[in-house]
């Protein structure tokens, strides 16, 4: 979904999305070692990865909009090279992960040797939300209006009154968080 409003929506090459997608999973770590809860730690690291997401779109990416895309490629490979150093040095090279929250920690038996986890139906349900959700906004509400009037004629909205700049820094950082 965030490379989807990334590049779909912006046009922005973005080879760092599997960065961005790290950058939840170890906020998703730090968050439930820091709370103790992995309910908790999912929307304060969406907020987290938001705002990062908002600083690197108003400081890097927002310079590149107007340029060839081997800039924005080059960006985002260098993106992809800082964030994993920045992980190596706050995380270490060691694998980490968060348990499986105890209401999906559990399988639906498919055949007698077969199982399904109900943590992946979770997700699975998760996600077609998140689709319908984006689908919703961006072709039925008036921030979608403007975000695809923004996309496809950046001066017009602009006379029309919409600030293109924050409408893309908030597509950027929807996109990574």
């Amino acid at each position: 979904s965030g490379l989807t409003l990334i590049f779909g929506i912006m046009g922005v090459i973005n080879l760092a999305h599997g960065s961005f997608y790290m950058i939840g999973a170890y906020l998703a770590y730090w968050l439930v070692k820091l709370t103790g809860s992995l309910w908790l730690a999912i929307p304060l690291g969406i907020i987290i990865a938001f705002g990062i997401g908002f600083l690197l779109e108003t400081t890097l990416i927002r310079r590149l909009y107007k340029r060839d895309h081997l800039y924005q490629v080059l960006l985002t490979f260098g993106l992809i090279l800082v964030i994993e150093e920045l992980r190596s040095i706050f995380f270490g090279d060691e694998v980490h992960g968060v348990a499986v929250p105890p209401i999906l920690n559990y399988s639906i038996p498919l055949t007698d040797t077969l199982s399904y986890p109900v943590y992946r139906l979770f997700v699975t349900v998760v996600c077609l939300v998140i689709a319908a959700l984006l689908y919703f906004v961006i072709h039925r509400t008036r921030l979608g209006m403007m975000i695809r009037a923004s996309n496809s004629n950046p001066e017009m909205a602009a006379s029309l009154g919409v600030n293109t700049a924050l409408l893309f820094s908030f597509v950027f950082a929807s996109g990574m968080a």
